[in-house]
């Protein structure tokens, strides 16, 4: 069966089990309250997704195509963009400067951190040549009704946490966690998830609490005005001066919006039940609630809010609205400038709501990432801290330790935020609220409070190189070297034609390249390296492939012809699904060419470098390309997903590939000599391999303080903003979702799985761990998926991994050599065992 004719069925069944975006049913107030520590229930019955024939076995199919029926618009879809009023003074309005070339802004100096790289000059992989690529416009033009030109350049961002803001019409939500958020024409709405656990996924409902606009009806058209490293900016404009403004961040217990001369209106799909003014509590170490309870005219108003489904919110204002209740409604008559914040009080309403009126009226307007500059030494273990700079509407030059001007009260005007799992793992205690914050999460696990416009968390530094993790015996050695040339015979045909297939492909053969060198086969070495110059130069320097990349002008990057004129192709490629994965096996074969065959690699060089800029371009400065075009770094990984809106928001499926991806940049800015590019790709890769551990390969227990106790797998096979889901988009079967995670074997692979975790998935027992690798390997009876799994068996078993990995037909981006290689550099036994 063609693999394009299976991955129309792959659709099929990622369309049944919901992975596409269909909402989560929406669980009644009594499974709320059972489930209200995390807001997480868990159904009695669930459907399996649907399977997929047996026969699919070699070839694990990439992206799924987009849903049927996607419009892609033409320039008269587009409406045309008034030139928009200019940023109407807020109570505080920020000095947001000027922006940098396209979406980016800057990256801060913090005093007493130094920055691994200087991200605001120009990358070395940067060289002022012209483009290697043809150069011609995107049929899939961005909307620009739905961004504010003047302030968003190109190039433009097309795989951000935010990116259903600027892509179709604009009309899907986003995952500010803990909240999902609509941002429509005229109001904004604001809901907090409810999790379902089951045992194939982790889903959220899609509902909205509250939604917050203007009563006159004034507000008329939203455009996204800003962005940075961390969060998107959003404004409503229409008539007159009104104007609405929200800066959406992840981790933030208040949705913040600011108005100017807006009537506000704020109304929820529920019953308001009660409506209660809050009086501010402030406590010394020796006093109780009950003996002091102050006023502060200065602080923000504060109303506790109960709704019919028992949920309770905080709103607060500044200067105070006077809301007047009309059922679900609450407005005030005549216009107003002032911000309004929401909060929902989890599952420990008196607790938290207490926690939360000491930051109320503290909000980040600017968002910034610092990686610093590597510590410590293989010995005493090396690691970089990555600081996280909000600066906040009560910032003064960056200083957060204002008080409220008041006679009796001094409290810090602090921001308040959450951290996810892979961030607590590593953080400092100091950081963390003792009193902490109840009943918050997201689809990644619960959320930790923390305080403070400075967050920092250390992200150790695991060592990878070309080489193997250990040397290699002499008797493994000549085993190796006579598979290699049985490889090198039959193995380094590429007939792909697609960036995908084909750069896997080419890394196939790289990987001989490199054990060649590695075993000290240079004869051999030789003819790879004439053969990788052969298989690139078609798609590289002479344009003469079929599917010829070209520059795409409308967005800043570099897509395949095929996927350019149609999203359904290349797995969506030409809408940017999955760059990194792609360009990342080409990295890989420039990396190791240019390590051991500079002169032969000059040819290649500038489109190489225009390819990873494409997808990990580490400069602000580019006017080119964007940066870092999938790398999240709140979350800690990337999202593959492009420009197609979901419900659930951004996706990632392979952390294999991923991590692939900044594996090959930091080899080849090693092999180039850019010592701080490739430091700072080193950090990525960490961060990257860090969160591919903790949320697509927990160990069961980690599994289900994430995911619920329902979700007790140790593998993930797809990660969204809003959900979890086990099975990929291509199937269900268990050494997809195993095997998906780890190809391609590299030696970057032994940094996403570890003994423990493969131990524990391996699961002898079958029948009590239907889900194991084992049962996995034996079901994809010996062929490339079988082959990957076996492959990691090693870590726990050489021998039982050798003889059944070399038994398997290996997949087309992989070898017989390069398994070889794998077992016995990461084996947990020696040759003689």
């Amino acid at each position: 069966m063609h693999f394009r004719e299976i991955l129309a069925l792959a659709v099929l069944a990622v369309n049944i089990h919901g992975v596409l975006g269909s909402p989560a049913p929406v669980p009644d107030a009594s499974q709320a309250e059972a489930g209200k520590q995390l807001w997480i229930n868990t159904p009695e019955s669930t459907v399996p997704p649907a399977g997929i024939p047996s026969d699919y076995a070699l070839h694990p199919a990439r992206r799924a195509q987009p849903p049927s029926g996607v419009h892609l618009p033409g320039p008269k879809d587009r409406p045309a963009m008034n030139e928009q009023d200019g940023h109407a003074d807020f109570i505080r309005t920020p000095d947001i400067g000027s922006a940098a070339p396209g979406y980016q802004k800057q990256a801060p100096v913090i005093k007493g951190i130094t920055s691994v790289l200087d991200s605001n000059q120009q990358s070395p992989l940067n060289n002022g040549n012209p483009l290697a690529f043809k150069s011609q416009k995107h049929p899939y033009v961005p909307n620009a009704s739905l961004f504010d030109s003047s302030t968003i350049k190109l190039p433009l961002a097309t795989n951000k946490w935010w990116q259903n803001l600027i892509v179709e019409q604009g009309v899907d939500p986003i995952h500010p966690y803990p909240y999902i958020v609509y941002c429509n024409t005229n109001s904004s709405k604001i809901g907090f998830p409810k999790f379902t656990v089951a045992p194939e996924h982790v889903t959220s409902d899609m509902s909205s609490e509250w939604e917050l606009g203007d009563a006159s009806g004034a507000l008329k058209q939203r455009k996204v005005t800003n962005t940075d490293a961390l969060g998107v900016e959003v404004t409503w404009t229409g008539s007159g001066s009104a104007q609405m403004r929200s800066r959406f961040y992840k981790g933030m217990p208040f949705q913040t919006f600011e108005l100017k001369g807006v009537t506000p209106l704020l109304r929820t799909t529920n019953a308001i039940t009660k409506v209660e003014p809050v009086q501010r509590a402030v406590l010394s170490a020796h006093e109780t609630e009950a003996q002091v309870t102050i006023d502060v005219a200065d602080m923000p108003a504060m109303s506790k809010i109960t709704l019919n489904d028992n949920s309770q919110w905080l709103v607060a204002s500044k200067p105070e609205i006077k809301w007047k209740q009309n059922e679900g409604t609450l407005t005030q008559q005549g216009a107003y400038t002032g911000f309004v914040q929401l909060a929902h009080l989890g599952d420990q309403p008196q607790n938290n709501i207490n926690v939360l009126q000491q930051y109320v009226g503290t909000y980040p307007i600017e968002g910034a990432v610092t990686y610093a500059q590597v510590q410590g030494s293989d010995g005493t273990g090396r690691s970089s801290n990555i600081v996280y700079f909000y600066k906040t509407n009560t910032d003064v030059d960056g200083d957060t330790k204002q008080v409220y001007n008041t006679t009796s009260v001094s409290t810090t005007m602090q921001l308040l935020s959450f951290v996810l799992p892979h961030h607590v793992d590593n953080i400092g205690n100091n950081t963390i609220l003792s009193t902490g914050l109840s009943g918050y999460r997201s689809a990644k696990g619960p959320l930790t409070a923390v305080a403070g416009n400075i967050i920092s968390y250390n992200q150790p530094l695991e060592r990878v190189s070309f080489e193997g993790m250990r040397a290699i015996s002499d008797s493994d050695k000549d085993r190796l070297k006579q598979q290699l040339l049985k490889d090198a015979a039959s193995s380094t045909t590429v007939t792909a034609q697609d960036p995908y297939f084909f750069g896997k492909g080419v890394a196939r053969v790289a990987r001989l390249y490199q054990i060649a060198q590695e075993i000290g086969d240079k004869t051999t070495a030789a003819t790879l390296g004439t053969k990788i110059v052969n298989l690139l130069t078609p798609w590289l320097v002479s344009k003469s492939n079929n599917d010829t990349l070209v520059y795409d002008a409308s967005w800043g990057g570099v897509v395949s012809t095929l996927g350019i004129s149609d999203p359904s192709l290349d797995f969506g490629q030409g809408r940017y699904n999955d760059h990194h994965f792609h360009y990342g096996y080409f990295l890989y074969a420039g990396a190791i060419l240019a390590k051991y065959d500079i002169n032969t690699f000059a040819p290649l060089r500038e489109p190489m470098n225009q390819l990873l800029r494409d997808y990990a371009n580490p400069s602000y400065a580019d006017t080119q390309f964007p940066y870092m075009r999938h790398f999240d770094p709140y979350d800690g990984h990337s999202w593959a997903a492009g420009l197609f809106s979901f419900m659930d928001g951004r996706n990632q499926e392979s952390t294999g590939e991923a991590i692939n991806a900044y594996y090959s940049a930091y080899l080849y800015a090693m092999a180039l000599g850019f010592d701080e590019t490739a430091a700072f790709y080193e950090i990525v890769l960490n961060m990257e391999a860090t969160s591919g551990r903790r949320y697509w390969h927990p160990m069961r227990s980690q599994s289900k303080d994430l995911y619920g106790n329902a979700f007790a797998h140790n593998t993930v096979g797809i990660v969204w903003s809003s959900k979890a889901d086990y099975v990929t988009f291509f199937g269900a079967d268990t050494e997809f979702v195993y095997g998906i995670q780890m190809l391609p074997f590299t030696p970057a692979t032994r940094m996403l799985i570890r003994p423990d975790w493969v131990k524990e998935a391996w699961c002898p027992d079958n029948s009590t761990c239907a889900d194991g690798m084992k049962t996995a390997a034996q079901h994809a009876n010996k062929n490339g998926w079988a082959q990957f799994l076996y492959t990691a068996y090693a870590m726990v078993d050489r021998n039982a991994a050798l003889d059944n990995a070399l038994s398997c037909t290996p997949d087309d981006g992989n070898t017989l050599t390069n398994t070889m290689h794998w077992i016995f550099t990461n084996q947990q036994a020696s040759a003689d065992a």
